[in-house]
C-alpha cells in the first residue's frame, strides 16, 4: 500500500437525494484520480466512499459542496485505509 493515496468515506446530509448528487459526483470525479462508489443510504443521506491522491479527494469533496452546497446540511468526512480501487468512481444502488 503507498502511501499517497487515502480513502475518504464522506456522508453527505440534507436534501441530497433525488437531486442528481450521484451523478454529480461522478462527473466531479472525471479527471480526477478517484476510485469508488456514490450512493443512496436508506436514512437519506448520501455516502460517497472513494480512494485516490489526497488532493483529488479534496478537490472532488469541493466540487461537490461548490455546486450541491444549497442541498447539503453536512459533509462528515472521516479517512481510513485505501482499498486500491480502480475503475473511477461509480454509482451504487
Amino acid at each position: 500500500m503507498t502511501s499517497d493515496k487515502r480513502r475518504f468515506i464522506v456522508r453527505f446530509t440534507g436534501h441530497v437525494q433525488g437531486v442528481g448528487f450521484r451523478a454529480t459526483a461522478v462527473g466531479h470525479a472525471r479527471g480526477l484520480g478517484v476510485h469508488g462508489f456514490v450512493r443512496n443510504e436508506p436514512d437519506g443521506s448520501v455516502l460517497l466512499d472513494a480512494d485516490g491522491p489526497p488532493g483529488d479527494l479534496r478537490e472532488l469533496v469541493r466540487r461537490i459542496k461548490t455546486t450541491m452546497g444549497d442541498r447539503i446540511d453536512f459533509a462528515d468526512v472521516q479517512q481510513a485505509e485505501p482499498l486500491g480501487r480502480e475503475g473511477g468512481l461509480v454509482i451504487r444502488w
